[in-house]
Formats: C-alpha cells, structure tokens, sequence
C-alpha cells in the first residue's frame, strides 16, 4: 500500500512517493489546458482572486480518508484536482473561502443523531492489520480521520454558501466546493456509496433556515443516481431536484426511475431522467432545453446547487459514458446564466463522484474557468488551444486507461464492479482533436459518412416521459419531442407544433432556454458544434446534420396531440409528401418483383 499523508504540527504532510504518483498522472492534454488557461487568465487580469467574483473552497486535510489502495474513492482524485487548479492559476483567481467543520445542529438539518453518532465512531471499526474498515457495507470505508473528513466536507460548503451570501461587497455569489467523501447517496439515516453526509441536501437547509431563502433547486449531474438527496426531498416542494444519470438492471443503485416525481403534495418537484450507457453532450443539450430551462422558469429558484459528479466524462470506467470536459463547463454556463436571471447568480457547485483523477480534474478546471467567464463578461479560450501541437497523434495514456486491476475478495457493489473486469490488455490512448476541436473521424467510416447524431433513444424517450407525467402536477411543462413509433398524423402534427413554437420562440426572450442561450444563436463551446460523430444505440434517432441548438430535430409525438387547427396549406403539403412517399415505396416494391423473377 501507498504511504499515506500525515499530520505534523497541524499542517499536512504528503510523503514523497505520493508526489511523484500525482506528476505521473496529470497527462499532456490536462497540462495543455492547464497553461492555456493561466494564460487566458493573465491576458484578462484575473490573476488575482480580489474581486474575481468567484469563490472556492478545500482542505488538504480532506486527504487524510483513505482507505484500499486500489479503491476509487481515494485521496488522489482531490490531490490531482487541487494539483490542476494551481497549475492554471484558477485557484489563485478564485476568492478562497476559510474552510470549517460542520456542526452536530448543521447536520441535524438532515441526519438522524444515530447516523451522526455512527459517523463520528467510524474510525474504531477496522480490519485485522489495516488503518481502515468498512463500517457501513462492503464499499464504503472508514478509518480514524473519516470523522474529520466528513465533516469538513459537509462544512466547507456550507461556508462557501455563507462566503456568497455575506459578500455583497465583492459581489461573489458563485463558487465551487472541491471535498470529499461525496455525499448524494447518504440519506437520512445511512451512509451509501462511499458518501456519509449529504453536503448538498445539508447546505440546501443550511441556506433555507440561516439565510432566509425559500425556493432551492439541486441538480445532480453523476452518472450514479442521487438516491439519498432524492428520498430526503421527496415529500418537500420548498426543494425541487432534478437528476440526470445512467439507468439500467445492473447500475448502481438500481433507483432513479422516470415515475419517481416525488410524494403527496411534493409530486412533481422531483424529476428523475434515467440515460442509456454512454450517453454524452447532446443527450445533455436535449435535457437540458426541454426540461431542466422549463422547470427553472416554473420553479424560480432563490439558490442553484450542484452536485457535480464527474464520472460521465468519456474514459471513467465507473461510469462508461462519453461527456466531454467541455460539455460540462456548457451546462455550468447554461445554469450560471440561470441563476443569474432568477437568483442573482446564487450557483454552488459541490464535488461529487468521477474516479480517474486527471479527468475529473480537467472537468473542475473547465467548470471553475467557465464560472470566470461568465461572471466577469470575458469570452473564453478558442477550443483550438487545448489542442497539443501535434493534433493528429494520440495523447500518451492516462493512468484511467491503463489495465484494471484485478478485484479485491469479498468486495461487491461499486467497488467490486469497477474492478471485477478481467486483467492483461492496455485501453486505447485518447484520442486527441483536430485544429477545429472535432475528434479524428472513425478509420472505418468514410467522408460522406461522418454525420453528427441527435441525442440517444433512450434520452428522448425519457425526456418525453418526464413531461407527460408532470402534465397533471404543478410543474407542468411543454411536453418535449418524442423518438421513433408514431404514426404519420403523428409525425406531421410534430411538424406543424414545431412550426408553430419555433415562431413563438422567436418573438420572446424569456423562456429559459433563451436566457441560457444568453441571446446567442450558437454557443462557441456547443457540443454539437465539437462533435463530429457519436456511436450510440440501433433506437437512437435518425442521422441527421449538425443540429441548431435553437430547434430540436423532426421528431414525433402521439395520437392524442392530432386536434390541433390544421391550416389547409400545410394540409396540402403534407399530402402530397405523403404521396410521394407512398410512390417510391410502390416502385421499389415493383423493381424487388421483377429481380425475383429474374432469378
């Protein structure tokens, strides 16, 4: 086992293996957007963190839970990060907040006094022969300093939510909150999934009964479902939670279904959007213009939390998913933009799971920098400049692509899936961009080919699902675009609805899609505007060109939105396109006779 770090004299001390394991990690493209950033930083005059407008907050102390050497959860993930920030100058940029333990009455809020007395005492349960043991299940560990850990987990956010609400000086009322353990599976009475406190869910009636803010809004983001920060709100609709993760029979923790709207008068504030394997940035972008911008502007929040959990980046193995770093500093921009229309910019960002270090630190640094620019009105770096000097070639890998180790015995659940693949066989390197920040196209696909795909099956499915169930409740939104399965009345009903909003949409600029959008017609950072193809599932929607952010694709809907006024034009052209197609299929079914007689 690695050496661990020490306290001396109150100050943290790492040894020195420990250095040279955290220089190894950082690869050349984390470096290259390290240094494109600090100079994007200088050229601006946002060195320094005095009236930057954003601040953040950590401990090193943070580092001292630790526990398998090969478990994900490890004080490396927040070395690594902390490590990025500094070689950036994002840290130096940020107005840094005091960080501080939370209270047993903080923590009350949320916990029962026999969670919190289970916590406190975990330190005393160890294995024969470790400095660490796994009180609360076989994933989650514990040793003598987990106690402090998570409680200056659950604090430093809580002291950053005090930091932004008393700065009215500086105007800071953003930031970022880099700790661990993560907290969004702890639920009231239980520790989960490597989290002990829910930081989030106690920082949300932290802000409510401390500050006087009514209306809170969370917005998990980890590809694990956030089932403990969903079952504490699921009766509060002073709450309203939105998660957006991955879904299937054998994913961690099996819950976050679409049905889940919340309980008795709460039905409704609670939206849960379950997302196939391997989801990425467009399934994001259609979420986030169909959902979570209309809820938004139904809930009008006073604060925004995030629990921004970065296994969904492409290369975590936890999470097997393909969101770009970038792709989640265009949701931090999108909900910014938000925040500062409905609650003066109130957008506190809480760091929850992703397991390879160098990766999630590229998506702390992409978030924290995006925060920068939108609070101090500075465009942000070209995407060509987090491109190597030698574009076409792969970057070295990074120690998230090398092989799996083999699984610990007697480990199951998150820890053991991670690790329960077989050993030998190195992963492929990641691939780098082109000078236009698309990936080098696919050897087997050819130029004609290389179109981008919409948002996944699934995605559209679920998307749809969530807004006809909350047609009835109070949070009603306009139902979204449907995939594949309806009929052609269906089909050309979806048409003319999409005419009909588009027109709509064009003459205001209050919905909340627009206000994200900022009055751009594109953003420079689109996701759709990076990529340049997308492997998804056989059900995913037809291929079509790159995508306007401003319209969502053809799509379909069902029979029961076929009442609408038809206009005799659009009636006419819709027959006759019909004919059309009734035509060509006749014909074809005319030439596959006569090659059958041929033969």
């Amino acid at each position: 086992m690695s050496p661990e770090p020490c306290l001396t004299s109150g100050h943290l001390v790492v040894p020195e293996a420990s250095h040279a394991e955290s220089s190894q990690s950082t690869s050349t493209r984390a470096q290259a957007r390290a240094w494109k950033t600090k100079a994007w930083l200088e050229a601006n005059g946002l060195q320094s963190g005095s009236g930057s407008g954003v601040a953040f907050v950590s401990d090193e102390r943070m580092l001292l839970h630790a526990g398998p050497e090969k478990h994900p959860e490890r004080p490396a993930r927040l070395a690594e990060i902390l490590k990025q920030l500094e070689m950036s100058g994002l840290e130096a940029a940020c107005e840094r907040v005091n960080s501080r333990e939370a209270t047993r009455e903080e923590l009350l809020r949320v916990h029962t006094e026999q969670h919190i007395e289970q916590v406190f005492t975990s330190g005393s349960s160890k294995k024969k022969g470790k400095s660490w043991g796994m009180p609360f299940g076989p994933d989650t560990y514990a040793n003598d300093q987990t106690p402090l850990c998570a409680s200056l987990s659950a604090g430093c956010l809580l002291a950053l939510v005090d930091h932004c609400m008393a700065s009215t000086d500086s105007n800071c009322n953003c930031g970022f909150a880099a700790i661990r353990p993560p907290g969004h599976h702890a639920s009231e009475e239980k520790a989960c999934g490597f989290c002990m406190f829910n930081n989030v869910a106690v920082a949300a009636r932290h802000a409510q009964k401390e500050h006087g803010l009514n209306n809170i809004a969370i917005l998990d983001w980890d590809v694990h479902h956030g089932n403990g920060t969903n079952d504490i709100f699921a009766k509060d609709k002073s709450v309203f939670f939105c998660s957006l993760h991955r879904y299937d029979d054998h994913f961690f923790p099996g819950t976050g279904f679409v049905e889940d709207v919340g309980k008795d008068q709460a039905r409704g504030f609670n939206v849960n959007i379950p997302l196939e394997k391997g989801f990425g940035d467009l399934d994001l972008v259609h979420v986030m213009k169909h959902l979570i911008c209309p809820l938004m502007d139904n809930f009008k929040p006073d604060a925004i939390f995030i629990s921004a959990g970065f296994d969904a980046v492409r290369g975590d193995r936890l999470g097997e998913c393909k969101v770009s770093p970038e792709g989640f500093g265009w949701m931090t921009r999108s909900l910014y933009r938000l925040a500062k229309h409905y609650c003066e910019g109130r957008l506190f960002l809480a760091l929850e799971g992703g397991y390879e270090p160098d990766l999630i630190a590229q998506c702390t640094v992409e978030c924290v920098r995006t925060l920068l620019a939108e609070v101090n009105g500075f465009p942000g770096p070209d995407v060509e400049d987090f491109v190597p000097a030698t574009p076409m070639s792969s970057l070295p890998a990074t120690p998230a692509m090398g092989p799996s180790p083999a699984s610990p015995s007697g480990q199951s659940g998150l820890f053991s899936r991670l690790f329960s693949r077989s050993e030998g066989g190195s992963r492929p390197s990641t691939p780098s961009l082109r000078p236009d920040g698309t990936p080098p196209a696919s050897p087997a696909m050819s130029a004609s080919s290389r179109k981008v795909r919409g948002p996944a099956g699934k995605t559209l499915r679920s998307v749809r699902k969530a807004t006809e169930l909350l047609q009835p409740l109070p949070m009603q939104v306009q139902l979204a675009p449907q995939g594949e399965g309806a009929s052609k009345n269906a089909k050309r009903n979806e048409r003319r609805r999409q005419r009909k909003h588009s027109e709509e949409d064009g003459a205001s600029d209050s919905s909340g899609w627009t206000i994200a959008c900022g009055g751009d017609p594109e953003f420079p950072y689109s996701p759709a505007m990076r990529i340049a193809t997308r492997q998804v599932s056989s059900s995913s929607h037809a291929s079509h060109e790159v995508p306007d952010l401003e319209l969502p694709p053809p799509v379909e809907e069902t029979k029961e939105d076929t009442k609408d006024t038809k206009n005799p034009k659009e009636t006419e052209k819709d027959e006759m396109d019909e004919k059309n197609e009734k035509e060509k299929t006749e014909h074809s079914k005319h030439k596959q006779k006569k090659k059958s007689k041929r033969k």
